[in-house]
């Protein structure tokens, strides 16, 4: 049976940066190795429109996007679909990861995994959830889904400490505990963090409790709606990293998720030189990395209240001069 690691999380969470570095730091030895047999993804974007998938290595085997809602609130035989298929198709699969949309279930998913031909083919070994250390207090309200996440995690992940105070950390791990009492926390920034979840997850012997959870309630159906919606806009010009920034900035919180490709110009780099960007919005912070140059300029946004002609202004604002 093929494993299968649940990397889930809540918006803005950090999903994508840890899927990353576990794909660069993936183990030389164990089931997991890239000597066992090939790894492949599954992306689940929140919307038509994804981001997330384009932002992981190119190398994979083969990466397979499930666009138009959260998994867990589809269960009309695409995930089914898409695992049977991509089985058949590479016989030597040493594990699968599935990335969630932020809002997905863990529940569901797993009781859509022990179903029918399923249930023979692949084996839950481990939910992953993905906390944010700065928000994870802020998003409780937005959605039943961000403790649903933990309470079903098997193992957690603390993510963004180097920006949050160890007071604010403890505070989290406490909220944590109250609805987990025994997923193991691992916490610290992604480089230190990334080799202790492979130790963990090197030889999956042991059924995801999620897995049991979902046997045990048998159905799956979400504990709650989302009532989130997503807006993608294409980005044609070059813009004002800073301008956009601070149009951003000034968005309402019901603009829960912000994350898009542009060619910029950032004057406090010292450099006015364009060059392909990520940008995010979590909370009211903006945040910048490099991106390859052959990637599709847009601007992704989710959350309960977005508006696309407000999201244009903020681009339409920061087109450089």
């Amino acid at each position: 049976m093929v494993p299968i690691l649940l990397l889930t999380g809540f918006l803005g969470s950090g999903k994508t940066t840890l899927l990353n570095r576990l794909l660069e730091e993936r183990p030389t030895t164990g089931e997991l190795a890239e000597s066992a047999g090939q790894l492949a993804l599954i992306v689940n974007e929140f919307g038509d429109v994804g981001i997330d998938g384009d932002l992981l290595p190119d190398k994979m085997t083969r990466q397979i996007e499930i666009k138009g809602g959260c998994i867990c609130c589809r269960l009309d035989g695409d995930l089914e679909k898409t695992l049977l298929e991509l089985i058949a198709g590479q016989p030597n699969l040493s594990a699968i990861i599935i990335e969630t949309t932020g809002i997905a279930e863990p529940l569901p998913i797993s009781w859509t995994l022990a179903q029918g031909e399923l249930a023979t083919q692949v084996r839950l070994a481990a939910v992953i959830t993905v906390v944010d250390a700065l928000e994870h207090e802020k998003h409780r309200p937005l959605s039943p889904s961000v403790d649903a996440q933990v309470e079903y995690a098997d193992i957690l992940v603390i993510t963004k400490m180097d920006l949050a105070g160890a007071e604010q950390v403890a505070a989290v791990e406490a909220v944590l505990r109250e609805t987990n009492e025994v997923a193991p926390v691992l916490a610290g920034n992604t480089a230190d963090l990334v080799s202790q979840l492979w130790h963990t997850l090197d030889d999956p012997s042991e059924t995801s409790s999620s897995l049991k959870a979902a046997k045990e309630r048998g159905d799956g159906q979400s504990d709650g709606g989302h009532h989130f919606h997503s807006v993608s806009l294409p980005i044609v010009e070059t813009l004002d990293f800073e301008l956009l920034s601070e149009e951003l900035e000034e968005l309402a919180p019901s603009y829960i998720r912000i994350k898009g490709i542009a060619r910029v110009v950032d004057g406090s780099s010292g450099s006015e030189e364009p060059r392909m960007i990520v940008f995010h919005r979590v909370g009211a912070r903006v945040s910048a990395e490099p991106a390859r140059d052959d990637l599709d300029c847009r601007l992704v946004a989710i959350g309960p209240h977005i508006d696309a002609a407000e999201l244009k202004a903020c681009i339409d604002a920061s087109v450089l001069g």
